[in-house]
This record gives structure tokens, C-alpha cells and sequence, in this order.
């Protein structure tokens, strides 16, 4: 049992808290997304080391990095960390949601828009969440086209998000997902059952919460493996767990997450 009120649940995918308010994220912001909280799995190490090399000081053969993989695995959390990460050096960082990049900078040309365009290029490193939102606008993908080669011109850097790999996208054009294999591409894979694990006692441990082995054993086969899933069912317990004043039982977790 603990003592305090359950977390407030947070979607670390879609970042709507961020998207919906501000259609340019400059960092640092949330500094909660940084490399040393992302609970790294094998099926995520290549993805999280090349982020990470990505952002160093240290020089890298490319200029760009596409992410892919399934909603919630941890795309979004490594983006706004290699835009946290660079602010800290010193360098100018830009985030912005794909669907924002068609809505705002394409289809609606306002004053406002246009000097927000201006300020795309005015940095070091351009960071676009969920790029395959671009794949039915064929103007948005031409101005994307257009603000990788100015970046790459001038030495920048960009990272893009998807859930597919980059020539998977029948729906793009072909001049962009070039583009995209240019640089290099890492997958982030599922979540395996270790990892799963170490995400559930760490989200736990967060809210002191205490968690038996036999319930996480238990939530393991029960929950699906992505982030959010995995948050929403700590949370849930959480709660539930806060409300009726008892310790985590096996019939509380069934009861919390109407689990048979």
C-alpha cells in the first residue's frame, strides 16, 4: 500500500499535450524525455545507441536518422531526447508533429505560418515525429524534400519518426524515401519479457508502489508490451490500489484491470 495519489497518466507517443498547444516544440522541454530514463531493450539497443551516437559531439558518417517501428515503443521519448540532449551543447533544436508540418505549413499559409516555416531552418537539428502522416500530401512531402537538402547543404541534422521502414510506404514519393535511406535507418523493435519487466518496476518504484513478483509474472501475460499499455495498467493499480488502502494483491490487480 502507499501513501500519496496515483500518477496522472501521461502519453509519451503522441505527445498531444505538446501538438495540440505548441506547433513548435524548441527544446530543452520535457526534460522528463532524456536518454538515461529510456529502459532499453535488445529489441530497442540499436535504435537507442544510434540515437545517442546521433547527438554526440563525436562525428558520425550521416546526416540523417529514421526511427520506425510500432506505436508506443519509445520513437517519440528518443526524439525529444536527442532535442534535449543537443540543447544542452549548445546547439538550436526544432520538434514538430507530422500532421502539424501538412496542417499548419503546408495548408495554411497565414503570415504567422510562414514565419514559423522560417524558423524550421533556422536550426541545428530538425526533429519530425510520425513523418509517414506526409504520405498523402504530395506538397508537404515537396517542402520537406526541399528543408532536407537546405539542412543538409548546411551541415544540419534530421530525424524522423514512422511506424513503417522507409521504402515500405507505397504512398510517398519515391524522391523522399530516397532521402530517408540515405542516412540510417534503426528499428525499435517489441518489448521483450525482461524489459517488460524492468519498465513495470521502474513505473512503479516512480510512485511508490510496491509490486510482487508473482504480480508482475502475472501482468506479463496479461497486458499488452508497448509503453502506454504498460503505464495505464501501473497507473490503474495504482489507483485502485490508493483507493481501497490495501497492498497489491492478485485480486485487486484482476479487479483494477477487469482481469479474469
Amino acid at each position: 500500500m502507499r501513501d500519496q495519489p496515483p500518477l496522472q497518466e501521461r502519453d509519451t507517443e503522441t505527445m498531444t499535450d505538446i501538438s495540440g498547444q505548441q506547433l513548435l516544440l524548441n527544446f530543452p522541454s520535457c526534460p522528463e524525455f532524456n536518454f538515461a530514463n529510456f529502459v532499453v531493450s535488445e529489441g530497442s539497443r540499436m535504435a537507442f545507441e544510434t540515437a545517442m551516437e546521433f547527438c554526440s559531439p563525436n562525428p558520425v558518417p550521416y546526416q540523417a536518422l529514421y526511427l520506425f517501428g510500432q506505436k508506443n515503443l519509445g520513437k517519440t521519448h528518443l526524439l525529444l531526447s536527442m532535442g534535449n540532449q543537443v540543447a544542452e551543447m549548445g546547439l538550436r533544436a526544432v520538434y514538430i508533429q507530422g500532421q502539424d508540418f501538412v496542417d499548419k505549413m503546408v495548408d495554411d499559409l497565414s503570415p504567422k505560418n510562414l514565419k514559423t516555416m522560417e524558423q524550421l531552418l533556422n536550426v541545428d537539428f530538425f526533429l519530425m515525429d510520425n513523418v509517414e502522416s506526409l504520405a498523402h500530401s504530395s506538397k508537404a512531402q515537396e517542402k520537406l524534400y526541399h528543408i532536407y537538402n537546405q539542412m543538409m547543404e548546411k551541415g544540419g541534422k534530421l530525424a524522423f519518426t514512422a511506424s513503417l521502414p522507409p521504402d515500405s510506404n507505397s504512398a510517398m514519393e519515391s524522391y523522399l524515401t530516397s532521402r530517408f535511406q540515405w542516412g540510417m535507418v534503426a528499428e525499435i523493435k517489441p518489448i521483450d519479457d525482461s524489459t517488460t519487466s524492468r519498465i513495470i518496476l521502474k513505473l512503479a518504484k516512480d510512485i511508490n508502489l510496491v509490486l510482487p513478483e508473482s504480480i508482475i509474472q502475472y501482468l506479463l501475460s496479461r497486458i499488452p508490451r508497448d509503453f502506454i499499455s504498460i503505464q495505464n495498467a501501473v497507473s490503474v493499480i495504482n489507483k485502485e490500489s490508493y483507493i481501497q488502502k490495501k497492498k497489491v494483491t492478485l485480486p485487486l490487480v484482476k479487479m483494477a484491470l477487469d482481469l479474469s
